[in-house]
């Protein structure tokens, strides 16, 4: 493996790490500030079931959004690895294509 594709490999997980752990940070976030209303709506009890309803509907509906996001995510993490497999199949050998021959080792000289 190249120094290119182990840095490009190295990219590629980083991004997906970012990515993966940044979707489920805003994920938390993002239920977190919508629950604020929701409880307040909840405690009203002229509107508390049909709120508990959309409260539900709404964290499903986010937490989905979020879980997709990761899913393809991961698909486009792999395939960029069978993407940078198939590269390194065609990486020229650096020890089959030597142009340079090693000079004779001199012995001791006297």
């Amino acid at each position: 493996m190249s120094a290119t594709t182990k840095r490009l490999r190295g990219l590629a997980n980083m991004v997906r790490d970012a990515v993966d752990h940044g979707s489920t940070a805003i994920q938390r976030v993002h239920l977190a500030t919508a629950a604020r209303p929701f409880r307040v709506l909840e405690a009203v009890p002229a509107v508390r079931d049909p709120a508990k309803v959309a409260h539900t509907v709404y964290d499903a509906v986010v937490s989905l959004t979020y879980a997709n996001v990761r899913l393809v995510n991961r698909a486009v993490g792999l395939g960029i690895d069978l993407a940078l497999d198939e590269a390194e199949k065609h990486e020229p050998d650096p020890e089959a294509h030597s142009t340079h021959e090693r000079p004779p080792e001199s012995g001791p000289t006297q």
